[in-house]
């Protein structure tokens, strides 16, 4: 549960805001604080629990009260106590984010970067994006930023679970490799090990498997089946086409060399399909082998890396 989300229920619960079924979910968790007693172990929460039924108590005892409002104190110190926890943490955390020094590395226009991290993961950064990380991780935490698109491979690490933060999502992960982009809709895609997404807006997560992708919309998240080397082939330069169509094939060379192709077509539909693999070529050689399937003339601006293409016919 995200600790903003969590001060945010508490605040409208305590101003009889909240609606009945968080008010329900709520009143739960303060009767478990309340049958806590002592055991929270930080001296300051004890210190300042002990003050808070001194308080109380100082206002006089109920004289026939019975068990209701007695548990109705008690659940009253437990929500002093709940809002006593929730400072502790935003402090420790405020205090854990100061004292480690952040790094930021950005990436440039048809520039790439390989950055590796304090516990030996490593990530590969597409162009127009950025990452801001630790210098070394936290003892608990291993959390980094993203603004644009990365492929991370992360080194297992079941103790010190992995977050990946954008605007509109968390991506948490214990060892796989992953691409997650969030130039246009943000989407994660899983090509080892499994993933957890959420929702930061909608509060939603879903768990995603290798070939699995999660497209994060403002009120939910799409998962769709997918063939991943799609989406890191501007990472790895290996693309796979099985039975593809025109339109596809034209797509997947877009994302991943990073540029734009404008075809123009005929206005009857191209029927054929697509299937042949290619690794490490220039988006040029794909484009002359295509020329063997595909009746077609291309211009290519290198200014604007746009790939203009006349499509007439199958051959």
């Amino acid at each position: 549960m995200q600790l903003k989300q969590l001060i945010k229920w508490a605040n409208k619960y305590r101003s009889g805001k909240l609606d009945p079924e968080r008010n329900g979910q709520f009143d739960s968790l303060l009767d478990e604080l309340a049958h806590l007693g002592k055991a929270p172990s930080q001296n300051e929460i004890n210190a300042s629990k002990l003050n808070i039924w001194k308080k109380i108590e100082s206002k006089g005892k109920p004289k026939s009260a019975g068990k209701s409002v007695y548990l109705v104190v008690r659940k009253f110190a437990a929500v002093l106590l709940f809002f006593a926890f929730i400072g502790l943490a935003v402090w420790e955390m405020s205090n854990l984010q100061a004292e480690i020094p952040m790094l930021v590395k950005r990436t440039d226009q048809g520039m790439r970067s390989t950055v590796t991290l304090s516990d030996g993961s490593k990530v590969r950064l597409n162009e127009n994006s950025s990452l801001e990380f630790p210098e070394t991780f936290a003892k608990e935490l291993r959390v980094v930023h993203l603004n644009g698109e990365a492929f991370f491979d992360i080194k297992p690490n079941p103790e010190k679970p992995f977050k990946v933060v954008t605007e509109t999502s968390e991506v948490t992960v214990l060892g796989t490799s992953f691409n997650v982009n969030t130039h246009f809709q943000p989407e994660i895609t899983v090509t080892s090990g499994r993933v957890k997404v959420a929702n930061l807006k909608s509060n939603e997560g879903v768990e995603l498997n290798p070939g699995q992708q999660a497209i994060v919309n403002p009120d939910q998240i799409q998962v769709n089946e997918v063939n991943p080397d799609f989406f890191i082939g501007w990472h790895t330069r290996k693309l796979v086409f099985e039975e593809e169509t025109v339109a596809s094939v034209f797509s997947i060379l877009e994302r991943a060399y990073g540029v734009s192709i404008e075809v123009n077509m005929p206005q009857k539909e191209i029927e054929c399909v697509i299937t042949g693999a290619y690794t490490g070529e220039r988006i040029e050689t794909i484009l002359l082998g295509l020329r063997h399937i595909l009746d077609f003339e291309y211009q290519t601006d290198i200014s604007t890396k746009t790939i203009n293409i006349d499509l007439k016919n199958c051959k």
